[in-house]
C-alpha cells in the first residue's frame, strides 16, 4: 500500500497540539505499523479549512491516481466543510480506489461504518466553522453599525489612510477625487477627465479605479457590509447631492461602450509590440469599431502615448481567420528542446522549509510573528512553483491534428460563440507592430 500523508495547520492551532511535526510523527508511525510505503507527504501550513483552495492538498489531488490511501491526523485536518469533505472522500478518493483514514477518529473508509461516521462527523467539523463564520458575522454588522470601515480586507482605498483601524484623510487625494467629481460631471466622460488631471499634474490612475470611486458611497460618508450601508466614523469627501448627480450620469452612459469585447473574437489575444500593453477594443460614436492599444486609448494613465496602428476589427479578424484556414500541420515542425524541470523536487524543499520553521514555532525558538510572514512566504513560493508545473503541463498538452482541422472547418459556418472558442484554442498570442501581425500558435 502506497500512503500520502497530509497535514495542515493554522498558526493559531499550533498551541492545540496539531503541530506539524506532532501530525507527521503519528501518521508515520501509524504506517509503518501497517507496512504501508509512504508516497509522498503533503503539508499546507498557515491554510484555513474552510475551503480547498490549498496548493498541497492541490498537488494530493493530481497525484490521487499513484497512491493507494490518505491518511490524515484529524479529520477536520482536511477540511473543516460538510460538503468538501464528503466530495474529496467521495468523488476523489473512493472513486479513484484511495482508501482514507483519519487516525484520531479511527476512521477507515475500507469499511461501511468507516464511511458511514465520515458523514457524521463532517457535519459536526461544519458546525464548528459556521458557528464561528456567524460569531464573526454579527461583530462585522456591529462594527458597521458603529461606523467602522474594517470588513472588507485591510487595504486603504484611495482618499483615506488606516489609522487605529478608522478611515483618515488624506489631503492630496482628497484634492484629487473632489476633481475626478467635478471633471466627470463637466465632461461626462472619466477619459476626458484623465486628460485633464493630467494637464493638472496630478498622478493619473487607471480608467476601472475612477470609475469604482465614482460609485462608492465611502465617499459621502457611508460604510457597508453585506450589502447594507451605515454611516461611517470617517469623513466624507463628496457631498451626496454631487455623488447622486453623478450616479444619474452614469446610469446615462451605462452600456454605450459594454460588451463589446465580449462580441469580438480576438479579446485578451493582442498584445502590442512596441509597448507591451494589451489591444482593446473600441467603438466611436459613429459605430465604427477597432482595435487599440491600451496606452494609445488611455494616454493620460502612461508616461507616453502609444503611436501603434489601431485596426479596424472586422479587418484584422478576417486575416486571422484566413491565416488559420490555410493552417498546414506539418510532422517537421521542430521546437527547440528546453530543459526539463523537476517541479516536484523543487516543491519537496519548500515543504521541507515549512516543517523546519514551523518545528522551530512549536519548540519556542521563534516568535509567531516570524512564524506568520515565513509561512506567508514560503506558500507563495510554493504555488508559484504549482502554477509553473501546471503551465508546463498544459503546454504538453498540444492539439493533435485531427482537432485542429476540426477547429478550422468550426470557422467555416460557425455562429460567434464557436468561432471565437475556436480561435482562442488555435491561438496563444497576436503582436501588432503597426501593419505587422505576428501569431503564436497554440500548437
Amino acid at each position: 500500500m502506497k500512503a500520502a500523508l497530509y497535514m495542515r495547520v493554522s498558526t493559531r492551532e499550533q498551541i492545540e497540539n496539531y503541530s506539524i511535526p506532532s501530525q507527521k510523527e503519528k501518521l508515520e508511525a501509524y504506517c509503518k505499523s501497517k507496512g504501508w510505503d509512504i508516497h509522498d507527504t503533503y503539508i499546507d501550513g498557515g491554510y484555513s479549512g474552510s475551503n480547498i483552495d490549498r496548493p498541497d492538498l492541490q498537488r494530493l489531488l493530481g497525484d490521487i491516481k499513484d497512491v493507494d490511501v490518505v491518511i490524515v491526523y484529524k479529520l477536520d485536518r482536511l477540511s473543516r466543510s460538510q460538503k468538501d469533505t464528503l466530495e474529496l472522500i467521495e468523488d476523489n478518493f473512493l472513486k479513484n480506489n484511495v482508501e482514507f483514514v483519519s487516525l484520531t477518529e479511527t476512521l477507515d473508509t475500507s469499511s461501511p461504518f468507516g464511511r458511514a461516521m465520515i458523514g457524521i462527523l463532517s457535519v459536526f467539523a461544519q458546525l464548528e466553522r459556521e458557528n464561528i463564520a456567524e460569531r464573526m458575522r454579527n461583530g462585522h454588522i456591529k462594527r458597521a453599525e458603529e461606523g467602522y470601515r474594517g470588513m472588507g480586507g485591510d487595504y486603504d482605498p484611495s482618499g483615506y489612510a488606516r489609522v487605529d483601524g478608522e478611515l483618515v484623510i488624506k489631503p492630496d487625494e482628497k484634492e484629487h477625487i473632489q476633481a475626478v467629481f467635478d471633471l466627470y460631471e463637466q465632461y461626462h466622460s472619466i477619459t476626458k477627465a484623465q486628460n485633464e488631471l493630467k494637464l493638472r499634474g496630478y498622478p493619473v490612475w487607471r480608467f476601472r479605479r475612477y470609475r469604482d470611486i465614482l460609485s462608492n458611497k465611502l465617499y459621502i460618508g457611508l460604510v457597508s457590509f453585506a450589502g447594507e450601508y451605515y454611516k461611517g466614523k470617517h469623513e466624507a469627501i463628496i457631498s451626496e447631492d454631487q455623488f447622486n448627480r453623478v450616479q444619474a450620469l452614469l446610469e446615462r452612459h451605462k452600456g454605450h461602450n459594454a460588451h463589446k469585447a465580449k462580441r469580438s473574437l480576438l479579446s485578451g489575444l493582442i498584445t502590442c509590440s512596441c509597448c507591451g500593453e494589451a489591444y482593446v477594443t473600441y467603438s466611436t460614436s459613429q459605430g465604427y469599431r477597432y482595435y487599440i492599444c491600451r496606452a494609445r486609448r488611455f494616454p493620460s494613465e502612461y508616461p507616453k502615448k502609444c503611436m501603434n496602428k489601431n485596426w479596424n476589427y472586422k479587418k484584422i479578424e478576417e486575416i486571422i481567420i484566413k491565416e488559420i484556414q490555410f493552417l498546414t500541420v506539418s510532422k517537421e515542425n521542430n521546437k527547440p528542446k528546453t530543459k526539463k524541470v523537476n517541479f516536484d523536487v523543487q516543491i519537496k524543499k519548500v515543504t521541507e522549509k515549512i516543517e523546519r520553521v514551523l518545528g522551530l514555532y512549536t519548540e519556542g525558538i521563534i516568535p509567531k510573528e516570524t512564524l506568520d510572514k515565513q509561512i506567508e512566504i514560503l506558500n507563495t513560493e510554493k504555488e508559484a512553483i504549482l502554477k509553473r508545473k501546471k503551465e508546463n503541463t498544459s503546454e504538453k498538452n498540444e492539439l493533435s491534428d485531427e482537432q485542429i482541422n476540426d477547429l478550422v472547418i468550426n470557422l467555416t459556418d460557425a455562429d460567434f460563440p464557436a468561432k471565437q472558442a475556436a480561435i482562442q484554442k488555435l491561438v496563444k498570442r497576436i503582436k501588432i507592430d503597426g501593419e505587422d501581425i505576428d501569431i503564436m500558435w497554440n500548437f
